[in-house]
């Protein structure tokens, strides 16, 4: 039955007349000489930012007088009933073809708590969580994918932004065209302009021909800009005008190149703290970040260790082809107590090196490195204090204390050998006796 004309949101109409007001420009901001008296600068690019995030979100409130949500499944692309896009040979524009969102399933697109379903582990993706903020992740790449806004991706070295910039392009309309990534820290600010926008033959000593930049590349479809925070001012300006105006000119050229390429960025570092250093242009922050995707770090999300160890186990047994391994349940323990500071680039490294080590199927705490090992020796009786030690002899008492003084036990736990053993306890001149249980005296 065809949506009530009423309770259609008239898109088009509506952004026109939001550029009418800044002339020819795209946006508000772009021509805010024209609009001054109307709000500052700064507002008027809270109200793109704005207007952008609740064409996403479309909330289950009423928007401009439009009809709520109503009770029902939700129409395909994701869209809320009552905010019905005009289409036009059923295409949306900016959008992608509905088709194009096949992938996608129906309950990914649903505000608010997220369906039972959408609690089992592994995703087609590859990325992992059972948490509530990884279901978020999820939420917000279903969304991300659905639309073609910029997204910035916030979070540690490790916590796996590309992994989630890739499965947006998977699931987007552009995942039949090419996905480029690059590291902004890694170049030079020359190599990188070089690097995005290409050169002309002669336009620097070695530039013997002419060479097409990533952004030229990439077009129709995705560019991942990672560590974006550590990219020139210089070249965040150049950056900014390639996103406002769609084209660039490479190096050296003259010639501008139109492109269509939908930007994904990602940072460890916190922009808006950049930005009041003077680092960071505030105009290209509100240009990068429509949708905000914070991925929190392994520390935070422990609950998922099993599930990834057991991903990683799986992708190593394929890649490999070594038998599959199984972490014990001590072994499983030890990785839940470590607060893993390079997230889950580190914990991979860590199943990787076990699977190398493991002489059996199942992986001990003995495969486990010292770091991981010794800090999870804590159980502590009233009748032995650390205080004021720390380190190895830290690590050697435990040892000893937990296994009662057993130094063949205390040795192997933390992966020396016994003359190795006995060689540290002289050199922290620890007692040979350290750990075993004071005789009771008899009466």
């Amino acid at each position: 039955m065809p949506t009530d004309t009423n309770k259609r949101l008239d898109l088009d109409a509506w952004l026109n007349d939001l550029k009418r007001l800044g002339g020819q420009a795209r946006t508000l901001s772009e021509k805010h000489d024209s609009v001054q008296n109307f709000m500052a600068l700064s507002d008027l690019q809270m109200l793109e930012e704005a207007t952008k995030r609740i064409i996403v979100s479309l909330s289950k409130k009423s928007l401009y007088g439009l009809a709520g949500l109503p009770a029902g499944p939700r129409p395909r692309g994701g869209m809320e009933p009552g905010l019905i896009l005009p289409t036009r040979d059923d295409q949306i524009r900016g959008y992608g073809h509905p088709s194009d969102h096949r992938s996608i399933p129906a309950q990914a697109f649903v505000v608010g708590p997220e369906p039972e379903s959408r609690d089992a582990g592994p995703d087609s993706d590859g990325i992992i969580g059972l948490t509530e903020s990884m279901r978020r992740v999820h939420h917000l790449i279903a969304k991300a994918a659905a639309c073609m806004l910029p997204v910035l991706i916030q979070g540690e070295s490790g916590t796996g932004k590309e992994l989630v910039a890739r499965a947006i392009h998977q699931k987007s309309g552009r995942q039949e065209r090419r996905f480029f990534s690059e590291n902004c820290s890694a170049l030079s600010e020359s190599l990188l302009e070089s690097e995005l926008f290409g050169h002309v033959r002669g336009a620097f000593t070695g530039a013997d021909r002419d060479r097409k930049g990533i952004l030229e590349l990439a077009h129709g479809g995705t560019l991942f800009l990672d560590e974006i925070g550590d990219m020139s001012v210089r070249m965040q300006s150049k950056l900014l005008r390639a996103l406002q105006e769609r084209e660039f000119r490479p190096v050296g050229g003259k010639e501008t190149i139109r492109v269509d390429v939908r930007v994904i960025s990602a940072t460890n570092r916190g922009l808006r703290g950049l930005i009041k250093q003077g680092a960071f242009r505030e105009d290209l922050f509100y240009r990068i970040n429509v949708i905000t995707i914070d991925l929190p770090p392994l520390r935070d999300r422990k609950a998922d260790i099993p599930a990834l160890v057991s991903h990683f186990l799986d992708r190593i047994s394929t890649e490999s082809g070594f038998p599959r391994r199984e972490f014990s349940a001590g072994a499983l323990e030890l990785l839940g107590g470590y607060e893993w500071p390079g997230n889950i680039r580190e914990l991979e490294n860590v199943v990787q090196r076990a699977v190398a080590l493991s002489e059996s199927e199942q992986i001990d705490s003995e495969e486990l490195p010292d770091r991981i090992r010794h800090l999870m020796i804590t159980e502590e009786s009233s009748d032995y204090s650390g205080a004021g030690k720390g380190g190895e002899q830290l690590m050697i008492e435990k040892a000893l204390h937990n296994f009662e003084g057993d130094k063949t036990h205390a040795a192997r736990f933390i992966g020396w050998s016994r003359p190795k053993l006995y060689r540290r306890m002289r050199h922290y001149s620890i007692p040979i006796q350290f750990g075993r249980a004071a005789p009771r005296a008899d009466h």
